[in-house]
């Protein structure tokens, strides 16, 4: 089934990657068709979107894909409604990706639509017709992000906070690109758990086996009380992420967003490049072979030679500026 992806604009690479990721997590076949501007048309299986709707945290809406159209200044909106002439439609959704031809409007699509379209009431389609570099890609849309959800456990409205959580959206973006797998009995690992964002999102998403730790008994308090507020099981421990107390290779997914910058106390080791490289060689014993960790770091703490010198094979990196002089690189490793 072709289906079309309308990504977010909030970070230039993670929304394509987490789309991946969520296949890959699952075993779904996915094969990607074109990457446009904030657009990826994919064929995969229905599947597929069931998951959007249940992971997706960069992914802004998607669905079925009806056709892609040049848009050329002739006729445009003529060719856009004879592509949907057939459906019963409900709704004409008209997004325009940044300034992608910008002499065709709504109102040109909508007005040659009411002389030829079949207007139906809460039974029918919503119709996307989204423009990017030079085309009109056009869908049923079949998914929506909710983002209320995501607010909803946003640091500030959780029952204990602590200043520099990461947001509920950018959490889940972690939970996704470790690949952990909610059909199957993963277990998923966050080693530097703070006060639980990262479990919030693996549970949150249906993940059985979820594991937190930290350093932190304050923390490990703040986390249970967060995870049993939203109805989650609060398995949080107190421990060191340089010496994890887990059985050699027992975990299947590792997100994390280890402590950095300025202010952060590096617990024991010299400096943050010594506190990742220790928690780099304890999070490679604990996890599978094959299997995949994506966790935040200071800029350039560690080289991705030095990852790969831990035993780890980097797939991705991201980089993702965060305010002021703080940026973060974003990896996803593969245990070798």
């Amino acid at each position: 089934m072709k289906l079309y992806l309308v990504l977010s604009g909030e970070h230039r690479t993670l929304p394509l990657s987490e789309a991946l990721a969520i296949a890959r997590a699952e075993g779904v076949p996915l094969k990607v068709l074109v990457h446009l501007d904030q657009v990826l048309l994919v064929d995969a299986e229905p599947t597929y979107l069931k998951l959007l709707r249940v992971r997706a945290s960069l992914i802004k809406y998607a669905g079925v894909l009806v056709d892609v159209i040049e848009v050329d200044r002739g006729g445009d909106a003529a060719k856009i409604v004879r592509a949907i002439n057939h459906l019963s439609v409900r709704d004409i959704v008209f997004k325009r990706v940044k300034e992608y031809s910008p002499w065709l409007s709504y109102e040109d699509v909508v007005s040659y639509a009411k002389h030829s379209l079949r207007r139906s009431g809460s039974g029918g389609e919503v119709i996307d017709v989204i423009l990017t570099e030079g085309v009109a890609v056009v869908g049923l849309r079949r998914f929506e992000r909710d983002l209320s959800s995501f607010r909803a456990r946003d640091p500030q409205n959780r029952p204990v906070y602590r200043p520099g959580t990461l947001t509920s959206v950018m959490s889940r973006v972690l939970v996704n690109l470790s690949r952990v797998s909610i059909l199957r009995d993963s277990v998923f690992l966050d080693p530097f758990c703070g006060i639980g964002g990262l479990l919030l999102e693996a549970c949150s998403i249906g993940v059985s086996s979820y594991l937190g730790i930290d350093i932190n008994s304050d923390y490990v308090r703040g986390a249970r009380e967060n995870l049993t507020h939203y109805g989650c099981i609060p398995s949080v421990v107190s421990g060191d992420a340089c010496s994890l107390p887990i059985a050699v290779g027992r975990v299947d997914a590792i997100g994390t967003d280890p402590p950095y910058g300025r202010m952060t106390r590096v617990s024991g080791r010299s400096s943050v490049k010594e506190l990742m490289k220790s928690f780099l060689e304890s999070a490679g014993k604990v996890l599978k072979k094959n299997s995949y960790m994506a966790f935040a770091q200071l800029k350039d703490a560690l080289s991705s030679y030095e990852i790969e010198d831990l035993g780890f094979k980097v797939i991705e990196k991201h980089r993702n500026w965060v305010h002021g002089s703080l940026t973060r690189d974003i990896y996803v490793v593969v245990k070798s």
